[in-house]
């Protein structure tokens, strides 16, 4: 393309030059230093100098007519951006427009080489992508002969304030596209060429809008005029608008510090957009990487990683658990650490070496991540994730496509990352994680309100990863791009360490597996990946010729199963269960076959126990027989109760019974201490009940006799009864008045203290005087009192 040129450029070669600029085209006059019209020859001279300038001015026109006929086709293959050409930046909405650069004309080389035109084109008007990351600039860009095309970067106004965009770059190009890492732009780590660098050659030339060059580097530019932004970020990159061009080197510096190329072969925009940070993490379980790879190795892709785990927190000891995170705006600075550690670009990587992102964590980058165990007690250690000194066969990176931020359309970064992490003894963790153990995982972009990531001071451009809160310790590490309005956000998430097991439905307690005879299929729950290798072999040894099923145990959704080949078999049948992983045997027990594996030791009370016994009041309960039967396949101890009334009487003892036999127990240490009477009874075993009715009778050879005092007059009552009641009335008196004597008793009883014993029946004599025992046999101890003796 061919670029308009200003007759005010200074020819390298000595030649002095003049600009005019007259009906909107340059004019140009050229005369050699030290020259002079000898006397005689003014005519000739002349008028050999109208002719070459007739000459000249035709030629001019020739020149500008195919100037605008290429800047047409230019813009229409550069698109809007490639219209503003070497005008400058575009008007600012609601701003005043720029002046245009400086015409000059074609410069030459020192030594008289004419300088070449450059050519260029960008494949789109305007580039979007994400402060802090990777971002593409897909463009076309050559040059002629000695010249070099140049990428300018930034330098333009700001739209919205007047002002610079504060930053301007010069960047060697060529090729079809040039990738930035926009957080190592501007820095002593800068991955593109920028003449910035002392190690890139670049021919530049800088010159303020009176045509006087001010600078011929950016070093020297940022001495010349301080708000071009040449002078050194003061952090990284911001969300901005910066303008691109293809130039060939040289530009107009103007008064408010927008710095336009003199020549442009096309222009454009890129814009960057503020980081996003999602909230959420991502968490699952997959099975060691031996399990997953078959023992063979090797990368693993992300999608096995999936295609072999569970969505859920609780991960089996020795397996993995993957932490899944997404931002924007880390991805330039891992970029970096990343071919630190010769690990080359993220850009086309769907894993790399974790200590990257350990090196991240350490910068002060205001980035952290942290996985710490939380239920640990004061003589425990706590396990904490030790990133940096991991083993890679324990940890692992993995770089992916987010899916939920915003991504700018030149983005060339991931915006997600996984970590992979071993449970396994020995793995990742400053202590070995347990079943049992709980750890929370927090991911944060640090931020303090009022604060501001910020490099430090110093001559050129600045350490790309030396803030200022390196070397302050008032401050902490700041995320380079919140605002000062900005502080913290974190991303929380947990999980849990728990055994590994396969919980058979149906087993005894010595651990014995129970099949039903119509359904031999074993099942039970596992904490285990589907994706682990596991088979069972079940061995039946009977009259005929032993029986041998090998079967695979499927686990889907934590549940397990398997086909023990016990078809068709009587209950009773008893087998033997091997399982392996692999060759290796995991487990060994016995198989019976039951009827219900839900209830295979069943005892039940039998038709031959009691249901009605009669006894007398204090006879044991000998006559009540509780038989108890085994229904089941299994040898069962349980628990056999009584209960009389109620709890009036209450007893209790184990059984043990044999697969089809039967016990029978009785009760005769127990009494029938009750009032005489109906009771309702209750023998109960292994769910199973009968009920039955006791009937207690008076004993007819008692007789009780009350505590002196109670009742009315403090009578003697008897079991035996009168009239063969079976029972005296509580109320009833053995003199008919209260006395021991009967009759009209007026005087005191003597020996009125002596009872009648408990287990005898009293003895009365006619006239009412009783008698009691020593001895010589019976003494008359009562007397008749007649007119006042007693006789």
């Amino acid at each position: 393309m061919t670029s308009r040129a200003s007759p005010d450029d200074a020819d390298r070669s000595g030649r002095t030059t003049t600009a005019r600029v007259r009906s909107g085209r340059a004019d140009s006059r050229t005369e050699p230093t030290g020259s002079r019209t000898k006397p005689g020859e003014g005519n000739v001279g002349e008028e050999a100098e109208m002719t070459l300038r007739t000459r000249l001015s035709d030629l001019g026109v020739v020149l500008v007519a195919l100037a605008v006929l290429l800047s047409f086709l230019g813009a229409a293959a550069t698109g809007p951006a490639a219209a503003t050409l070497a005008g400058g930046d575009a008007t600012a909405a609601g701003g005043d427009g720029i002046a245009p650069a400086i015409a000059t004309d074609d410069e030459t080389e020192p030594g008289g080489a004419a300088r070449q035109e450059i050519r260029g084109s960008f494949s789109r008007p305007m580039y979007t992508g994400t402060a802090g990351d990777p971002v593409e600039i897909r463009h076309v860009v050559g040059a002629s002969g000695n010249d070099s095309a140049y990428l300018l970067i930034g330098g333009n106004r700001l739209t919205d304030s007047g002002g610079t965009v504060g930053f301007v770059d010069v960047v060697k190009a060529s090729g079809g596209s040039t990738t930035i890492n926009t957080r190592l732009l501007g820095t002593n780590e800068s991955d593109v060429d920028s003449c910035s660098a002392s190690d890139v050659n670049c021919d530049l030339e800088f010159r303020n809008e009176a045509g006087d060059v001010i600078a011929e580097d950016l070093a020297n530019l940022s001495g010349a005029t301080g708000a071009t932004g040449a002078d050194g970020l003061a952090r990284p990159l911001n969300p901005q608008r910066y303008r691109l061009a293809v130039t060939n080197g040289t530009f107009v510096v103007r008064d408010s510090g927008a710095v336009d190329p003199v020549k442009v072969a096309a222009e454009s925009d890129l814009v960057l957009r503020k980081p996003a940070f999602n909230d959420s993490v991502e968490v699952f379980t997959t099975a060691d990487s031996e399990v997953t790879t078959d023992g063979e190795g090797g990368t693993e892709p992300l999608g096995a990683l999936r295609e072999s785990g569970l969505d859920r927190t609780a991960v089996t000891k020795g397996d993995r658990v993957v932490l899944g995170f997404e931002s924007t705006g880390i991805w330039g600075a891992l970029s970096y650490f990343a071919q630190q550690r010769s690990a080359g670009s993220i850009e086309d990587k769907s894993q790399i070496d974790h200590r990257a992102l350990a090196d991240l964590l350490d910068a002060e980058e205001g980035v952290s991540l942290r996985v710490r165990q939380t239920n640990s007690n004061g003589n425990e250690r706590t396990a904490e994730l030790d990133l940096a000194n991991a083993d890679p066969d324990d940890v692992t990176l993995y770089l992916a496509e987010g899916e939920t931020l915003e991504r700018g359309d030149s983005d060339r970064a991931p915006s997600r990352f996984y970590l992979a992490i071993d449970t396994s003894d020995g793995g990742p963790f400053t202590a070995d994680p347990e079943p049992g153990d709980e750890f929370s995982v927090e991911f944060a972009l640090e931020g303090t309100e009022g604060e501001r990531y910020a490099f430090r001071d110093g001559q050129g451009p600045p350490a790309a990863f030396e803030p200022e809160s390196a070397a302050d310790d008032r401050l902490s590490e700041q995320y380079p791009y919140h605002g000062s309005a900005d502080g913290r956000v974190s991303a929380e998430a947990s999980f849990s360490v728990r055994e590994r097991y396969l919980r058979y439905d149906h087993a005894t307690a010595d651990g014995d597996l129970l099949v039903e005879a119509d359904n031999e299929t074993i099942t039970g729950s596992t904490s285990i990946l589907p994706v682990t290798e596991l088979s069972a072999t079940i061995v039946r040894d009977d009259d005929g010729e032993p029986s041998r099923t090998e079967s695979e145990l499927t686990i889907e959704d934590g549940n397990f199963s398997v086909d023990s080949g016990l078809t068709n078999v009587t209950p009773g049948t008893e087998a033997s269960y091997r399982l392996y992983q692999g060759q290796s045997l995991q487990d060994s027990r016995r198989i019976i076959v039951v009827d219900d594996a839900g209830d295979p030791a069943r005892l039940r009370l039998s038709n031959e126990t009691t249901t009605n016994l009669t006894v007398t009041r204090g006879e044991s309960l000998s006559n009540l027989s509780a038989t108890v039967r085994n229904v089941g396949q299994l040898q069962t101890r349980e628990r056999l109760s009584l209960d009389v009334d109620d709890g009036a009487v209450v007893e209790e003892r184990h059984l043990t019974v044999e697969p089809g036999a039967s016990k029978a127990e009785t009760f005769g240490e127990i009494d029938a201490e009750l009032e005489p009477g109906e009771y309702p009874y209750e023998l109960a075993i292994d769910g199973h009940s009968v009920n039955g009715t006791l009937t207690v009778e008076a004993d007819p050879s008692v007789t009780r006799v009350d505590e002196p005092g109670a009742g009315e007059e403090g009578s003697a009552a008897t079991d035996g009864g009168n009239g063969g009641e079976g029972e005296s009335d509580g109320d009833d008196e053995a003199g008919g008045d209260g006395s021991d004597g009967g009759g009209a008793n007026e005087g005191p009883s003597k020996g009125g203290d002596d009872e009648v014993p408990g287990d005898a029946p009293a003895t009365f004599l006619p006239f009412g005087i009783g008698t009691r025992e020593t001895f010589g046999g019976t003494v008359l101890v009562g007397a008749t009192y007649l007119l006042g003796h007693w006789v």
